[in-house]
């Protein structure tokens, strides 16, 4: 077992130092040291729009002066020349601050590529892996074939960002569970325009971020859950009527999971009957729901192309009379809406503004509806594929009385109580997340003001990137056995979690003074360091881990059981013959991940 640490144990100051290999003399340790840096993209700008507005400015002056002699107007050559030559002073000197702040970017820049010329890493050319990202949809695959090419920890670079990927277990919950990295923000910029502006998804840990995850994290109680899935089972049973009503007709089952979500979100998070899946069978319904899900699919596309031009669906329309709904009724005790009124403005000590509650009514609601709607659409697709897996659950369901059969036409619904003994049904959900993460490129981290050592071995300087992907550390065959297989039955046996370091890759060393071993304790930053340690090794976090977790991942986990229960149990689902197979589903499908 790990013992407690002292806060010097994982942090301490210490002058700056290049990086010069592994030195297997260190100890494990996370260093912090203050160093200098910058961001590229500002300082280019200010230096463009400077220089740029040289010709400009002489451009206007010699048309004033065309313009003054056609009017009559003489003006001696020598006052345009002093008026020309003052304001090239002027946007001389505006652009030393941006030279200035390039020159110490390009330095910085210089500085991280040379910390990490000791590791390995695919080949590419000046704009790093910007090519990969346009060739190719599917990153996340691309990272995964890359560590296994390269291990568990190498680098990559995007035109000036260099990043040090991590698919170590022990190292990437130390990265993901420490209090001091933090998001990066070009990694979420794009769903801003989609959300209504920086939300509790997409926003850094500041202050804001913390009063409204704390002021929210309690409509994801147990209590909770318990009501929500009793939610989920009469939406899942209203799905089951519509699939059935006409079992022949191929369905997008993809676009109908994330409106059976969007119709639970709404009753248990807003009291509001959005009628996503009501529309469906209405001709005459208005179904912003179906604009709402072109648009998450929209905004995935953007993740790989975020200058894409098409119109993207707004919070102004169903956000908005969210706000309304919820600002003219009394919100149940507990839900969404009413934590979310309840929530303060750190800043003004006053309840959130309407230009602050819609991104946050938006991000509750695009988490939630998309994680949860195509996790569905992945576990249909991998029974569809393995009829032995399905009928074994099939088996689950009959025992507790829960599957449709000729004797027993009408099931009772699926209970609270029910999603704890569904125990392979639990084992394939897992398999699934496993397989096809809901954040399959994973998180991105970065050390603003203080340089980093990683593990007593890597000098990082402050700027570095550290990117954990989610698919790689899931699917590598470093990390797991057969890892390309869906063996659900691998879930059967506990722990399995968490990693065994004795099976990783890295040298020992890298893991000496963590105390780490199959599912033991790992400290998470010199914050928690000063008592019983908190943390541990894992191997599988679909929902990240740390303080920037899924917030949600308790009602995403209750609404696959139940739904998936509920669908399972009424009804079979195969792939529609213009699939053209598996191979044809995968095209499909990747995109969505």
């Amino acid at each position: 077992m790990c013992q407690g640490r002292q806060s010097s144990d994982w942090f301490q100051w210490s002058p700056r130092r290049a990086f010069s290999g592994f030195t297997k003399s260190q100890k494990a340790e996370l260093t912090k040291t203050r160093s200098g840096g910058g961001a590229l993209r500002d300082p280019v700008v200010g230096l463009a729009l400077a220089l740029a507005g040289l010709p400009v400015l002489v451009a206007s002056a010699l048309f004033a002066r065309a313009a003054c002699s056609s009017i009559g107007l003489h003006l001696p050559p020598a006052a345009v020349t002093a008026c020309v030559s003052s304001l090239a002073l002027v946007c001389a000197w505006s652009a030393v601050g941006p030279v200035l702040k390039l020159t110490s970017a390009v330095r910085a820049a210089h500085q991280r590529s040379l910390a990490l010329r000791g590791l390995p890493g695919p080949q590419y050319g000046l704009l790093g892996i910007l090519p990969f990202l346009r060739a190719r949809k599917d990153l996340h695959r691309q990272v995964t074939e890359w560590a296994e090419q390269y291990g568990p920890i190498f680098k990559v670079r995007c035109i000036n960002y260099h990043a040090v990927v991590i698919t170590d277990p022990v190292l990437a919950t130390c990265v993901l569970r420490d209090k001091v990295l933090d998001k990066v923000r070009f990694q979420y910029h794009f769903l801003d325009p989609f959300l209504g502006g920086v939300n509790i998804l997409t926003g850094p840990t500041d202050d804001h971020w913390r009063a409204v995850r704390k002021g929210v994290s309690p409509a994801f109680s147990a209590v909770r859950m318990r009501d929500a899935c009793n939610v989920v089972a009469q939406c899942a049973l209203q799905l089951v009527h519509i699939i059935a009503a006409r079992p022949q007709t191929p369905r997008n089952i993809d676009n109908l999971l994330l409106r059976e979500s969007m119709d639970v979100i709404g009753r248990i998070g807003f009291n509001k009957d959005m009628g996503a899946l009501r529309a469906v069978e209405d001709a005459h319904a208005v179904d912003q729901a179906d604009l709402m899900v072109r648009s998450t699919h929209e905004v995935t596309l953007r993740i790989y192309e975020p200058y894409r031009v098409h119109k993207l669906w707004k919070p102004s329309s169903i956000v908005a009379g969210l706000l309304a709904h919820m600002r003219s009724t009394d919100p149940l005790p507990g839900s969404f809406a009413q934590l979310l009124l309840a929530t303060q403005d750190p800043s003004t000590k006053q309840p959130l503004a309407d230009h602050l509650m819609i991104p946050e009514i938006a991000s509750l609601f695009f988490a939630g509806i998309d994680t949860t709607g195509h996790t569905g659409t992945w576990v249909l697709y991998l029974l569809s594929q393995h009829p032995e897996v399905e009928e074994k659950l099939l088996r689950e369901l009959d025992a507790l009385e829960l599957l449709a059969t000729p004797s027993r036409p009408h099931p009772r619904p699926v209970s609270p109580q029910d999603l704890g003994r569904l125990s392979f049904l639990q084992a394939i959900i897992k398999e699934a997340l496993r397989l096809y993460p809901p954040v399959g490129i994973g998180q991105i981290r970065v050390s603003r003001r203080h340089d980093i050592t990683l593990a007593g071995k890597l000098h990082l300087p402050r700027g570095t990137l550290l990117w954990v992907p989610h698919h790689a550390i899931q699917n590598t065959s470093f990390n797991w056995d057969q890892p390309d297989k869906f063996l659900p039955e691998r879930w059967l046996e506990k722990g399995q979690e968490y990693a065994d370091v004795s099976k990783l890759r890295l040298p020992a060393e890298w893991y000496e003074g963590m105390g780490v071993g199959t599912g033991t304790p790992l400290p998470s930053s010199a914050e928690d360091c000063t008592g019983a340690p908190s943390c541990t090794a894992k191997r599988y976090m679909p929902f990240a881990e740390g303080p920037r977790d899924c917030l949600g991942q308790n009602l995403a986990k209750t609404s696959l059981l139940a739904s998936i229960a509920t669908l399972v149990a009424h009804l079979h689902f195969d792939l529609a013959d213009r699939m053209q197979g598996p191979a044809g589903s995968v095209i499909t499908f990747r995109p969505c991940q």
